[in-house]
This record gives C-alpha cells, structure tokens and sequence, in this order.
C-alpha cells in the first residue's frame, strides 16, 4: 500500500513538473521577450475617460476603465495553446494536471475517459488543420 501511494506520489510530481515545463514553453514561445502588454503596460485594463467629464481622467475613473482587449486575447490564445499541447502530449498525466489548473478536474473522471478524450481532440485538431489548408 505504500509502495503504491509513493508511486501515485511520483506521477503526480512528474505531471506537474512537465505540465509547468509545458506552460513555460507556450509563454515563451508566445512571448519570447517577456514583453509587458503594449495597451495597458502589463495593468490588465484601460481607462478611457475624457478630460473634463472624468473624475480623475488622468489616471482613469471605475466608471470608465475595462478590462484590456488585448491582455484577454492574449489570455485566450494562451489557454488555448496550453489545451493543444497537453492534447499533442497524448499524456494522460499531464492532462489530467491541465484539468486541475482549469478547474475541471473530479474524481470521478477514469484514465479511459481522458485517453479516449485526448484520442478525439488529437482527431479534431489534425483534421481542422487539414481543412485549413
């Protein structure tokens, strides 16, 4: 019973470790100099206030300030690149790690169910790709 959970331990460690290594390679691959966002320097949102009708239009007012379009882009397409290559992995592991970090993770979901998950979004992926071309 103990060997068993020791090597639970070790596969849980090692998704980790490669699911971090995984993300790392999709930020700097998006993100090669580690750029700030152009729109909003690295804030998350913008102000759009008018001077004169603004409170305090210099620094922007709540009643005028959004979320940066281009940081939810950004946000987008990286949670977007991470899910294709957990999918590219076919790691079962790793996805199931991917499916801790989004919140999307239960018990109840079996290794069967992930591969057979990871199997169709690998289809889904090629074949897009392929209409696209």
């Amino acid at each position: 019973m103990t060997q068993a959970k020791a090597d639970g331990g070790r596969t849980d460690e090692r998704a980790k470790v490669l699911f971090g290594l995984l993300v790392d390679d999709v930020d700097r691959r998006m993100n090669p100099n580690d750029d700030e966002c152009w729109h909003c320097d690295g804030e998350g949102y913008v102000a759009d206030c008018f001077d004169g009708f603004c409170v305090d239009a210099e620094g922007g007012c709540e009643e005028c300030t959004r979320r940066c379009p281009e940081c939810a882009r950004y946000s987008y397409n990286r949670l977007k690149a991470i899910r294709e290559e957990v999918i590219k992995s076919g790691d079962v592991d790793i996805a199931r790690e991917w499916l801790r970090s989004v919140g999307r993770w239960s018990d109840d979901i079996s290794t069967e169910q992930i591969t057979q998950h990871l199997e169709d979004a690998r289809a889904a992926i090629s074949s897009s790709r392929s209409d696209q071309q």
